[in-house]
């Protein structure tokens, strides 16, 4: 799925109209009904719900979505308007909001009523065509809701964000919301690394948009959801054998640090890879045998052995950084041109030898965390420009980097940037990480392009730790070893 600018989102809408046909107020109906469906599925109809209303269209689908609302059962409503005087389908929508749903002109409201604590905040103010950072009685209406209770919704985009226009963006004068309600595809601002967060969960509505110019359309922003993965997937032959899927190669562990490399190990085995050698230190193999008797093991020396044999190769997870590690990899990165997949102390290494990156290729793939990419990149935070500079680096360096997040993103050598949404809270722990590499290592070698490695992983990864976490009740329990255990469960639920 394509992720348009604002300008071609517009003209989406206008050549949905002209050649669907379809009038604008009746589009705004079918995105309303969209909304709906939403509201059925996820809010109690007993809950209050207030719906906050600019004079746009952002705010005329708020109005057509509280008298489809109160047709559906839900009572408690209340609706605040910016102005009675507004866009076409702004005013069209407001008369015919029945009288029995409570409206009134939004004043000082916010600040001296109370609210329920249960109440459902619907942010209908500003939409797409927003383009300037909020200012007056609208940024103390947002930072007044912002500090109060409730779920928040927020219909296309959370008030405040521009969709393209991330630089420009004052985190502080944006509407934070639990969910956020967005029409046929994600909005730039809804996924970018510095801004996703104020969208909290992100739901995209299918609103019947005109598919031939949605075809038509040139981005260089992608969006992958999970129902395109199974057609990743390879089935398994039943006249095969290991040698058919693949020899891959590990680079990890130290004394110290096994457990990411044995995380990251099993991992690469349970994607389906036939064969997986570990280089590790000696004193490591007791440990090695014992948790994971599937490994063929070599013995650490200062150079590397002859890698014929391997598809791919994972280099990184608990290595360390020792004079002797820094030299196996950098002979393995000067002359290694198969895939190869860069994580943890890989990537603290090429941070601290940046002349290693003469040796990169479209066949490496980089997978830091926010802390390793401020590093690959000399900074000392990460700010708007982040995808820019990650996108720059590529291109540079003719390599690709997996940014991993709540949302993730993959940009590839070219500059082209795919989004992922399949991330849990259960991922925020030490493991994870590794246990992605692992997947992606064990994919390539395979035979999966590396998009396709970098994609399937991903959603493996987010299937398997959604499936530990229901098995043990809450993610603060998930455990990387947990999430392992699911992979088999996470390939057969696509």
């Amino acid at each position: 799925m394509k992720i348009l600018s604002i300008s071609q989102t517009q003209a989406a809408d206008r050549y949905t109209i002209e050649h669907e046909p379809i009038a604008s107020l009746d589009l705004m109906e079918r995105a309303a009904q969209a909304l709906l469906v939403w509201f059925l599925q996820n809010i109690d109809p007993a809950r209050p719900i207030v719906l906050l209303c600019g004079k746009g269209n952002n705010g005329g689908d708020g109005l057509a979505l509280a008298r489809l609302l109160r047709a559906n059962g839900y009572w408690d409503l209340r609706v605040f308007l910016v102005d009675h005087k507004g866009s076409p389908d702004f005013e069209a929508n407001l008369d015919r909001l029945g009288k029995d749903i409570l409206q009134e002109l939004l004043q000082d409201q916010l600040k001296q009523e109370h609210f329920p604590a249960d109440i459902v905040w619907v942010d209908a103010l500003f939409g797409s065509g927003l383009s300037r950072v909020l200012e007056g009685r609208y940024a103390e209406w947002i930072y007044q809701i912002n500090e109060r209770s409730g779920t928040k919704v927020s219909i296309d985009l959370p008030s405040g964000l521009m969709g393209d226009a991330i630089a420009q963006t004052d985190l502080l004068r944006v509407f934070k919301a639990d969910y956020t309600l967005t029409f046929q595809y994600p909005k730039l601002a809804l996924v970018h690394p510095y801004t996703a967060a104020l969208a909290g969960q992100l739901e995209v509505l299918d609103i019947g948009l005109h598919p031939d110019y949605l075809q038509s359309a040139e981005s260089s922003y992608s969006w992958m959801s999970l129902a395109d993965i199974q057609s990743i997937i390879k089935p398994r032959k039943k006249h095969s054998y290991k040698g058919d899927y693949g020899h891959a190669y590990l680079l990890a562990g130290s004394p110290n640090t096994m457990g990411a490399a044995l995380i990251a190990a099993e991992a690469c085995a349970r994607s389906g890879a036939g064969l997986l050698s570990l280089n590790t230190a000696k004193e490591t193999f007791r440990a090695c045998n014992s948790r994971l008797p599937e490994l063929m093991l070599q013995e650490r020396s200062s150079h590397a052995p002859n890698l014929e044999a391997y598809k791919a190769i994972l280099c990184g997870p608990g290595l360390g950084q020792d004079e002797g590690v820094n030299s196996l990899l950098a002979e393995l990165l000067q002359n290694w041109q198969g895939p190869m997949v860069l994580d943890a102390d890989a990537l603290n290494l090429i941070a601290k030898n940046p002349s290693y990156l003469e040796w990169a290729n479209e066949n490496w793939i980089l997978t830091p965390h926010p802390g390793e990419f401020k590093r690959l990149l000399g900074l000392n935070q990460l700010g708007p420009d982040q995808l820019d500079l990650g996108i720059e680096y590529c291109r540079k360096h003719q390599l690709n980097l997996l940014l991993k997040g709540s949302i993730s993103v993959f940009i590839e050598s070219d500059g082209h940037c795919t989004f992922y949404d399949f991330g849990t809270s259960a991922l925020a722990k030490g493991g994870s990480g590794d246990l992605l590499a692992g997947l992606i290592c064990g994919l390539l070698a395979q035979g999966y392009t590396i998009k396709d490695s970098v994609s399937l992983g991903l959603a493996l990864q987010g299937r398997a730790a959604q499936l530990a976490e229901r098995e043990l009740g809450s993610a603060h329990a998930v455990l990387s070893s947990d999430i392992l255990k699911q992979i088999g469960k996470a390939y057969a639920s696509f």
